[in-house]
């Protein structure tokens, strides 16, 4: 799901997710990180759906909005256009987390968020990386899951 230029529209989906995150066992302060674009360093992107989603869940349930905390070293295809084995690979040791990631995740509950969930490629290599600086728990919250994702089991 892009919501391409509709800014408002990937503000008015985030809100829609606050009933969910509500009800999931967060415990105090959890952090959002967004699945982060190539390009993106330390910045609080305005206009990509996992940024926008972070930004206004954290401040929902009091908690940090962990932009820049997780990194994406390169730049890679599109997950769109690749078989599920080639998302694996595309994605495998593209991420890594920032000096001051460890530190901020570490004993706390971390939500991994991301527009649309398809192979689960991305989660994965997300989570792995997140995994290093020792959370209390680590989850992740999507707005949507592809048709591929529901065939496929």
């Amino acid at each position: 799901m892009k919501v391409q230029g509709e800014y408002q529209l990937a503000g008015q989906l985030s809100g829609m997710l606050m009933s969910l995150v509500r009800t999931l066992p967060l415990g105090d302060c959890p952090v959002f990180v967004p699945i982060p674009r190539f390009g993106t360093r330390n910045e609080r992107d305005p206009h990509h759906f996992p940024h926008v989603a972070c930004r206004i869940l954290s401040t929902g349930v009091g908690g940090d909005y962990g932009s820049g905390y997780l990194l994406k070293t390169c730049r890679t295809p599109l997950q769109t256009q690749l078989s599920d084995m080639e998302r694996l690979k595309n994605v495998d040791g593209v991420f890594e987390l920032s000096p001051q990631a460890v530190d901020q995740l570490y004993a706390k509950t971390v939500i991994i968020v991301d527009d649309v969930l398809t192979t689960g490629a991305t989660v994965c290599a997300a989570t792995n990386v997140i995994l290093q600086a020792r959370p209390h728990q680590c989850l992740y919250l999507t707005l949507a899951r592809s048709r591929a994702t529901i065939q496929s089991g």
